[in-house]
């Protein structure tokens, strides 16, 4: 089965991230890039918050959009350092993220008001 290397093509400063993690070198073993798509998909739910504070939840993902990634065939010299192309379907290489720069979610001034929420709720409570 042939494995599919997914490649940001977005600047991480595209507004279509919307809040999505950018996800680097996830190599998926699957029988087509559609179906690399899918599993990429299901697998990255596990990672990435849905939602945040009181909103519907949201697709998450990124994967199904060709705006923000492309999916290529691993060569067959590249193959054998993911364990080549046999065996099970699925994600075998999860890759690494990177936050959007422009963000709700990851957005320094998140973090440091995030923080800073923490510092003030532990004084009130002493």
């Amino acid at each position: 089965m042939p494995l599919w290397r997914f490649v940001p093509v977005a600047d991480r400063t595209d507004s279509r991230w919307q809040d999505r993690r950018i996800w680097h070198d996830v190599v998926v073993r699957a029988p087509s890039a559609a179906m690399a798509r899918v599993l990429a998909a299901d697998a990255e739910e596990i990672y990435v918050p849905r939602h945040v504070g009181n909103e519907a939840p949201g697709g998450s993902g990124g994967f199904a959009d060709p705006s923000l990634y492309w999916v290529e065939r691993l060569s067959a010299e590249e193959a054998p350092a993911y364990g080549g192309e046999n065996g099970p379907m699925g994600v075998v290489n999860p890759g690494h993220a990177e936050e959007p720069a422009l963000s709700v979610l990851y957005a320094p001034s998140v973090a440091a008001r995030a923080s800073r929420r923490v510092r003030e709720a532990a004084e009130n409570a002493a």
